[in-house]
């Protein structure tokens, strides 16, 4: 299975909290991961809807944060959240369907893998720098 999902300041988009919330996605996405592959249902069910609520929540403020500062790139990064929800359920109700499989755990670890790495690397980065350029 692939890397460990670690955060690293490589990640860091200069916003504290956006930095904390994210870092905490990176540590309970590590611990479904975990969970998946021991194929302990009782820990996988309890993380996907964690994981289902914070990102409810760190979406809602990364968006009023983006609008607040008048971010141009708000509607893509919105639905690139919303792409995320989406496929993210479609992976619950797998889940629901199978179980802890083998197969589900290693798409769901290369999913969440590459979304966070993608998403917090690329357009999250592109608001911190956004922010930081702003006059004070």
């Amino acid at each position: 299975m692939g890397a460990a999902l670690q955060w690293t300041p490589a990640l860091s988009v200069g916003v504290a909290a956006v930095d904390e919330q994210h870092q905490e996605l990176f540590r309970r996405a590590e611990r479904l991961i975990v969970a998946l592959r021991l194929g302990d249902r009782g820990e996988v069910l309890p993380l996907l809807a964690y994981l289902d609520e914070y990102v409810a929540h760190h979406f809602e403020a990364e968006e009023a944060l983006m609008r607040a500062a008048r971010f141009p790139g708000l509607e893509a990064h919105a639905a690139d959240h919303r792409r995320f929800r989406d496929d993210f359920a479609a992976m619950v109700r797998d889940f629901g369907r199978t179980g802890p499989t083998a197969l589900v755990a290693l798409t769901i670890h290369n999913w969440l893998s590459d979304w966070l790495r993608r998403h917090i690397g690329g357009v999250d980065r592109e608001l911190g720098q956004y922010l930081a350029a702003r006059p004070r």
